[in-house]
């Protein structure tokens, strides 16, 4: 283990990460697979600590290998909005193809992380494969979908209807039977008052449509009980 700064460690047992699991590498040629990960940089994190902020330039692709991160930004009163909230094998990697690109958010680790970097200038390097393109392509698609579903959510006016559908928004794209979010991070991923949050939380559970699993844990009882609150 080779330490970089206080909050970062270079990983060298995730040199070769499982790319069978990652859908951003799981799909693509051998060659080119194997090409992104040799020149991929593989490091641990600190929660709290930051994989990008707001203003960087958008250098390279950040593959979560284990762990939680958050993209937030601030508005004029340094009220926290969360942009989306990324986990095991997801891909931060949006403003890649758009030359002189910005991220317009932070990415914050919720607890320690473990990220594969690729680097902007290797990954152009195999996109003139026309099998990477349509991959990439397919990708895009995907997170627009998933873009449109988490902004109908938050149009929903009644707090108790967007909480039900942002829970159930979670599991299906956590793929895990707990829910583990803090009170702020379900609030600023909602643009709703922790006090609210907190009080729809206890009116679901009343309901029993949902269980408190520890401090910080949730678990959907009543699938069908949730949606029928917002459809």
């Amino acid at each position: 283990m080779k330490k970089i700064d206080d909050d970062i460690e270079f990983c060298e047992e995730y040199s070769k990460c499982n790319a069978d699991k990652i859908p951003f590498l799981g799909s693509m040629p051998e060659e080119h697979k194997n090409y992104l990960l040799e020149n991929s940089l593989h490091k641990r994190q600190r929660k709290g600590s930051y994989l990008f902020r707001e203003g960087d330039a958008v250098d390279a692709i950040y593959i979560i290998i284990k762990g939680k991160v958050k993209l937030a930004r601030y508005d004029s009163d340094g009220r926290e909005q969360i942009i989306g909230i990324f986990s095991q094998g997801d891909t931060i990697w949006e403003g890649m193809l758009i030359e002189g690109s910005c991220f317009p958010y932070s990415a914050v680790c919720l607890v320690n992380v473990t990220v594969c970097t690729i680097y902007r200038s290797d990954f152009i390097k195999v996109l003139s494969d026309s099998s990477v393109a349509l991959n990439i392509i397919a990708m895009l698609s995907r997170k627009l979908h998933d873009a449109n579903e988490r902004n109908m959510l938050l149009s929903t006016k009644d707090p108790k209807a967007r909480l039900a559908a942002f829970l159930l928004y979670r599991e299906k794209r956590d793929k895990e039977e707990i829910i583990e979010l803090k009170l702020g991070d379900i609030a600023a991923s909602l643009s709703m008052r922790p006090e609210t949050v907190s009080r729809k939380i206890s009116e679901l559970i009343d309901e029993g449509l949902i269980a408190r699993v520890g401090k910080s844990s949730i678990k959907i009882v009543d699938f069908e009980g949730l949606e029928e609150m917002f459809l």
